[in-house]
């Protein structure tokens, strides 16, 4: 019952979602047929026009600007569609917009009621879907107000990014309540309320933010635990605040817990496919660390935007990809896309409790790492990237960090967690290290092995 609730309770975001795909494939069209427009730049540089500069306290940099794709395909200035994803009118935004459905996709197949997916695992990737959401009032606010790209005003950037910890801490939470036997942890009413109350808070931050002073570059929570009376050198006016450093940080290590996870749940339940999920997280990790590289580099060198682009194209559709391969060998035929049998149970008031509830008794419980122990790493590790990354580049490289020809080396900053997390990964999965490939048919789960009775988290 409380599973059937919860599906209840996170239907609207894919309502929400629905319609925001049908406006958005709408405007898919028309930014494919307005790319070769010569006031066009592909790679998210700016228009020539009257786009306002971002000042700098110490470097020539300019700000990357929100292109004025009004002026391009017709539509008015404050189209929500003109602001999707901050970056609608170049190749980034048409990747944003064009990675949903694949999304939506991987919606479907996880909630697969057989696959005996943790209740706030679906919840938490749902809820991913508001944070897309929040992006285009950020963005209108960001570009029509200030003239500048959501990632340059630092409090509405670290306002909606803010959604995107909710969002890993709620997949955290479901995955370890499943894997620890806690039914009530893995559908718990206390995280959806939050994950509540978060949104609202940020939808009130986004509402009052300008009325009450808050300028293009006004630091997201103040700036609390900012070093800046320390004499270290000058930042430009762009720079992340500490608190959103602590945001995106603390999203990039909940989300490889997420994937580790992943991985764990396919050993407890039996299901090796589940580890393909961990695969099809793996895209969407790069699309982060692409994101923390902008903002280390000042927000300046724009292929770092289109790689993120890819990276979420991508990482979309091994999501959906995974999410198949998942459902299929737990039976999921193409007859599951005929309405009928649905309908016609709705009509009669059927239900079908049993099949449909989550079942913790299926999934083998596993140790795991405690979570006070675990909560103590997250934030000890995302309190030193956070002060590490704001004040270590100024120590010492503030001359390549803050240089717009800095691309080798941002992409070296790219490339060493990714293979890092490649490495990690590929070390795991013994079927790779003998050179075979996963199948992407379908074949049972119960032909699996027997689920693994101890299990550490890594």
């Amino acid at each position: 019952q409380a599973y059937k609730m919860g599906k209840r309770r996170s239907s609207w975001l894919l309502r929400a979602s629905a319609i925001v795909l049908a406006l958005a494939l709408g405007h898919l069209s028309l930014s494919f047929c307005g790319l070769s427009s010569q006031r066009r730049f592909l790679f998210g540089e700016r228009l020539q026009g009257n786009q306002a500069s971002v000042d700098t306290a110490n470097t020539a940099r300019h700000a990357l600007e929100g292109l004025d794709f009004a002026h391009v395909a017709g539509l008015a200035e404050t189209s929500l569609l003109t602001s999707f994803s901050d970056q609608a009118g170049n190749i980034n935004g048409v990747l944003f917009q064009a990675s949903l459905p694949a999304y939506l996709i991987f919606l479907y197949f996880l909630s697969y009621k057989k696959n005996n997916t943790p209740p706030l695992v679906f919840f938490g990737f749902a809820f991913l879907l508001v944070f897309v959401l929040l992006t285009i009032p950020a963005g209108i606010i960001s570009k029509n107000t200030f003239s500048v790209i959501l990632a340059d005003s630092d409090w509405l950037h670290g306002s909606a990014e803010s959604l995107l910890t909710c969002t890993n801490i709620m997949i955290v939470l479901g995955f370890r309540g499943a894997l620890t036997g806690n039914q009530e942890l893995a559908d718990n009413s206390n995280a959806r309320g939050l994950s509540a109350f978060w949104l609202v808070a940020v939808i009130a931050t986004l509402a009052v933010g300008v009325s009450l002073g808050f300028g293009a570059h006004t630091p997201f929570l103040g700036g609390l635990g900012s070093l800046g009376a320390l004499d270290f050198p000058a930042e430009p006016v762009n720079a992340l605040s500490i608190p959103t450093w602590i945001v995106h940080w603390s999203t990039v290590f909940e989300f490889l817990i997420a994937m580790s996870l992943a991985w764990t749940y396919a050993d407890a339940t039996g299901n090796p496919k589940w580890k393909g999920l961990t695969w099809g997280m793996f895209p969407s990790s790069v699309s982060s660390v692409f994101a923390l590289t902008f903002h280390i580099f000042y927000n300046q060198i724009p292929w770092i935007l289109t790689g993120q682009a890819v990276c979420t194209f991508i990482g979309n559709s091994t999501l959906a990809i995974a999410t198949y391969r998942i459902a299929s060998s737990n039976g999921w035929t193409l007859s599951e896309l005929d309405p009928r049998p649905a309908l016609a149970r709705l009509m009669n008031s059927q239900t079908d409790a049993e099949e449909e509830s989550f079942d913790v008794k299926k999934v083998a419980q596993v140790e795991l790492t405690s979570g006070p122990l675990l909560l103590a790493e997250v934030i000890l590790l995302t309190i030193v990237f956070a002060y590490g990354t704001k004040y270590g580049e100024l120590m010492f490289g503030a001359s390549i960090f803050q240089s717009p020809d800095s691309s080798l080396a941002a992409a070296t900053v790219v490339l060493l967690p990714v293979l890092l997390v490649a490495f990690t990964i590929y070390s795991q999965s013994p079927d790779l290290q003998s050179g075979r490939l996963p199948e992407l048919s379908a074949s049972s789960a119960s032909s699996a092995s027997s689920p693994a009775p101890s299990v550490v988290e890594k």
